[in-house]
Parts: C-alpha cells; structure tokens; sequence
C-alpha cells in the first residue's frame, strides 16, 4: 500500500491540470461574452441615435409595390406574384393583381399557358380569399372575383405541390363567399354564387 500515494500523484497532477484548462476556457468564453455584449448594446445605442438623428424612412411596402410594378411591366408575373404573397399582406397581393394583365398572366401565349405557377396560384386563392371579406370597395370587389374566378378554372387540384393544401384553402374560400354574400351589395351575390360553384368542383 506504501505505493498508493505516487501512483494517485499523476493521476492528480493530469486532474488538477485539466481543471486548470477547464477554468482558463470558461474565463475566456465570460470574456466574449461580456465584449459581445457590449458590443450589442453599442450597436443598440448606435441605432437609436441614428433613429433619433434621422427622419423614419419610407414603409417597406413602398419599396416592394416598385419591385412588383417593374415586375409586371417586364411580365415577370412569377417573380412578381412570388414577391406579393410571400409578404402574406393581402392588399399587396390585390396591388399585384390590379397592376398585371390577367389576360397574359393566365393566356400567355395565346393557349391557354399559364405565367404563374400552381404554389403560386394557391397562395393568389387563400390571399384574395381573405381581402373578399374585409373589401368594401366596389371596384376591388370587381377586381378580386375576376382574378378567382381565373385561378378556380386555372389551379389543379391534383399538382403534387398544393394537391394537399387545395381542400383547406377552398373550405376557407367557401366560407369567405358565404360570409361575403350575407352583407355585400346585391349586385354582387351572383358572381359569388358563380365563383362558389366553380370552386366546388375542386374539392
């Protein structure tokens, strides 16, 4: 047993030292931590300063609404539509609508080729499916069940990218028309009624 105590010596000595190394790396990761934040709230203060010194700049939306223009002049309706309802803003998606030619959007080339792809037309059904709701406005109203009344002909219900999304963005659709039809002007009930049994069909 007289040999026990210089055995355990190394097997301390490695402990002690690992400890050591254990120690150093948790002071050098408290150490960045501090600088990093310090370095947040000086990015922070830099910020509010900047806030405070210049005029709020234009919405984003204004920037988006450009690109969608500049989109839609150039007939890049994929990348345009792509941009609108990615933004999940409704009145950006019916802004897109009222600034492209439905009749090249869905009759591209004069045979019925479709410029938007089928996520994209899903997307356009649930996004202007909530605006039918809130809309008042007569001349959107016109605009909105024209642009559904293309996509509900348009989209396939069996494309392997929105095959499982149609059901629940039609449910809801239907329901936005019943809701619609109960409190809008009388004009609009048989286009409605049109649209609801167009869009039937694709359940």
């Amino acid at each position: 047993n007289t040999n026990a105590p210089s055995s355990l010596a190394p097997t301390l000595q490695a402990m002690s030292a690992q400890m050591m190394k254990m120690s150093e790396a948790i002071q050098s990761l408290s150490t960045e931590v501090a600088q990093l934040r310090g370095a947040v709230n000086t990015a922070g203060a830099a910020n509010q300063n900047a806030n405070a010194q210049q005029p709020t700049g234009p919405p984003q939306p204004l920037g988006i609404r450009q690109e969608i223009t500049s989109l839609c002049q150039s007939h890049r309706y994929e990348e345009a539509f792509t941009k609108a309802v990615s933004a999940s803003d409704g009145d950006l998606v019916l802004f897109a609508c009222k600034n492209s030619d439905a009749e090249a959007v869905f009759n591209s080339n004069g045979e019925g080729a479709v410029s938007i792809s089928q996520p994209i037309l899903i997307c356009l059904m649930q996004q202007l499916g909530a605006v039918l709701v809130t809309t008042g406005d007569t001349g959107e109203m016109k605009e909105i069940l024209n642009w559904l009344q293309e996509i509900a002909v348009t989209i396939d219900p069996t494309n392997i990218n929105i095959q499982r999304h149609v059901g629940s963005v039609v449910q809801q659709l239907q329901a936005n028309i019943n809701s619609k039809m109960s409190n809008c002007d009388p004009a609009f009930r048989r286009p409605l009624q049109t649209l609801m049994q167009v869009i039937r069909g694709l359940l």
